[in-house]
């Protein structure tokens, strides 16, 4: 991302207000009509949205993830030319800040379940980035169960020796280093970070020259002389102050129109600046309030051409219902249904996350053979699928297991199982649920990075799969409230 002094940090309410502005317009506006105007000032908001997106110059608040894929979804619809012509590239940018997301998610994770083994070891501890050093810092300060203060007087010394390196030409710059040093460096080095950030103006060669001294010739505003220095009233003689008079009337008939001017001038810079403080009020002004027609203006002009095509039919489409009972029995059957047709949505997207989580971790000719393995222990009776539990389920839980509590009591079972011996199958099916379909569940001793190694196309797969399971328990959720009222 680039460097930008200007940025613009946008909250969830405000970036939902712009997302449901422009969700509520209908592309195939005419841009001469009332609401079509409406609708073209709601889409110029979103295009400079973008653009400023793409160049860095804004931040979303974390959580604000969903809502950007549905923005993203509504401006593939727009046939804006300044929105068409960019969307693409700020979807790959909001793909790539999502991956960098969750390589940072992961790696804070691994630093945590391995209880900050890395600060054990200096010569790895100096190769950390400064951005993993902040990291670490910023876990340190919470709440993690034990004490830390050995912990962060370790990181405090790495760093400051990264520091003192770094500074001296042995390790290269990196893109947090400013922060970091901010953060632990002294007020020297604070300071000369800070000049290589804003450099001192280059001295102009007229400014090294040895300035002479016009005051004898220059008149002020008012139309005064400006008071001459000691050393020119030591050095004055009658022809030198002869010579000032003459020039000072010179320069009063040159400069004597000045002081007409000078109020101009003033009155221009009070009105440029009061027309710039006018200008922007309007713009953020207007701006709200186009937003906020465009959303409400076209909910209301929908509702109106409702109105208007449903008004002459109004005697037609009543119809009287004899049987009320059967009609509240197909309501009923027609709700029942969705919600089952949700909940099976929401399981593929589950085997979907779980296939791809496991292709991360072990490949997919391992994860294959784990599948066989579990699905002949179901049919041998050794296992039983209960609570909603599945094959990958299982599968993902067993793996999660071996990979962050590898030494646990609870490995050990899950290894006995896979080995053929017998075990308590409901037993078995707890520690599967216990662990949860993301692995939360598993208190964890080891760490693990497959995600940062594995190929940029299965990355991306994954991550779609993750938000196919956030849209589907929505889904499922708000099925379910129906069918509760």
């Amino acid at each position: 991302m680039p460097q930008n002094n200007t940025v613009k940090f946008y909250d969830k309410d405000l970036f939902s207000t712009i997302v449901a502005s422009q969700q509520g317009i209908n592309v195939d506006y005419d841009p001469k009509s009332v609401f079509g105007s409406y609708s073209r000032s709601v889409e110029e908001q979103s295009a400079a949205f973008l653009e400023s997106y793409v160049n860095g110059e804004i931040v979303l608040e974390p959580g604000t993830e969903d809502l950007m894929q549905s923005f993203l979804v509504s401006l593939k619809k727009s046939k804006y030319h300044r929105i068409s012509s960019i969307v693409r590239k700020a979807e790959d940018t909001f793909k790539q800040t999502t991956i960098r997301q969750f390589k940072e998610l992961e790696k804070a994770n691994a630093f945590k379940n391995s209880h900050f083994k890395i600060l054990n070891n200096k010569k790895e501890a100096l190769r950390l980035s400064s951005k993993d050093m902040l990291t670490i810092d910023a876990l340190l300060k919470n709440d993690l169960g034990y004490s830390t203060v050995k912990l962060q007087n370790k990181l405090r010394s790495f760093a400051e020796e990264k520091i003192r390196r770094t500074l001296s030409g042995e390790f290269p710059q990196d893109e947090d280093f400013a922060k970091l040093t901010e953060c632990f460096g002294t007020y020297q080095q604070k300071q000369r970070i800070r000049n290589q950030l804003n450099p001192k103006p280059a001295q102009k060669e007229s400014d090294s020259l040895p300035k002479k001294d016009y005051t004898a010739h220059i008149v002020s505003l008012d139309g005064k002389k400006a008071p001459e220095t000691q050393k020119n009233e030591n050095k004055s003689s009658a022809q030198s102050v002869s010579s000032v008079k003459k020039n000072t009337a010179e320069a009063k008939a040159k400069v004597e129109p000045t002081p007409k001017s000078s109020k101009p001038k003033k009155e221009k810079r009070i009105s440029s600046l009061w027309g710039k403080v006018w200008k922007w009020t309007k713009r953020t002004a207007v701006v709200a309030g186009l937003a906020a027609l465009g959303f409400f203006g076209g909910r209301f002009a929908h509702n109106q051409f409702n109105k208007t095509s449903n008004a002459p039919h109004k005697e037609n489409t009543e119809v009287k219902v004899n049987t009320p009972v059967k009609t509240k029995k197909v309501v009923e059957d027609t709700k029942t249904a969705d919600f089952s047709k949700e909940l099976s949505a929401l399981e593929k997207a589950y085997k979907n996350r779980f296939d791809t989580s496991l292709e991360i971790i072990l490949g997919v000719q391992k994860r294959n053979q784990l599948y066989q393995k579990i699905d002949n222990l179901a049919k041998e009776g050794k296992i039983q699928y209960k609570d909603g539990t599945t094959r990958e389920w299982y599968a993902h839980a067993f793996t999660m297991y071996n990979q962050l509590a590898p030494y646990s009591k609870e490995n050990k079972v899950i290894k006995d199982l896979l080995a053929g011996k017998d075990v308590d199958k409901n037993y078995i099916n707890s520690l599967v649920v216990k662990a949860g379909r993301n692995g939360k569940g598993i208190e964890a001793s080891g760490s693990y990075s497959a995600f940062d190694k594995a190929d940029k196309s299965l990355q991306m797969k994954h991550i779609k799969n993750r938000k196919a399971v956030k849209m589907a328990e929505k889904a499922a959720k708000m099925a379910q409230m129906q069918q509760t009222r």
